[in-house]
């Protein structure tokens, strides 16, 4: 069965004494970082709405890479805290968990084989290359899958910019002004 015709799931019967956390994303929509795990990679990325974000590489094994659209689907954890997951198509697998108040971010990361082996064929803007970065994923090879980052990461700059915009992330880092990246707040 394709994955579009999977029924869907059935919710389990929850316990009513336990108090699950508000859905107010509002910490995070609007917001705009540029964040530098720790091994010095570093990423910058836009929550666009409550199902989309833009994101660019600015160092690490896939710099230069840059995607604008990305479907993800965001919780919020509580005190602050929201995961955001998201699915590629080069078959990349993300979750990052977010403290906006606390400036950090924890990401795990796993990436197919494939991109392992030749990580310069995602270095796009893959928007515009999706139908080739899903032949790549399905020529392979995707296993094993390779944890790429699965690690904390300090959030250098913050700004709000408002949602829904397409113009924060809009060009490849190399066509940034010097000092963009290192910028500070």
């Amino acid at each position: 069965m394709a994955a579009a015709e999977m029924p869907e799931a059935k919710k389990a019967k929850t316990d009513p004494s336990v108090k699950y956390p508000e859905q107010d994303l509002s910490e995070v929509l609007g917001k705009h970082i540029i964040y530098t795990y720790e091994n010095g990679w570093q990423y910058e990325i836009y929550f666009k709405s409550a199902d989309m974000i833009h994101y660019r590489i600015h160092s690490g094994l896939v710099a230069g890479r840059w995607v604008t659209n990305r479907e993800v689907c965001m919780t919020a954890l509580g005190k602050g805290l929201v995961r955001i997951n998201w699915q590629e198509p080069v078959g990349n697998i993300v979750t990052m968990v977010t403290s906006l108040e606390d400036r950090w971010l924890h990401s795990y990361f796993l990436m197919p084989k494939w991109i392992t082996e030749d990580p310069m064929a995602t270095v796009c803007h893959e928007d515009e290359h999706v139908e080739e970065m899903l032949k790549r994923r399905e020529q392979g090879p995707t296993w094993p899958m390779h944890i790429a980052e699965n690690a904390f990461a300090t959030i250098t700059f913050l700004e709000d910019v408002g949602t829904g915009r397409d113009d924060i992330i809009d060009c490849p880092p190399d066509k940034l002004p010097a000092g963009y990246a290192s910028r500070k707040n």
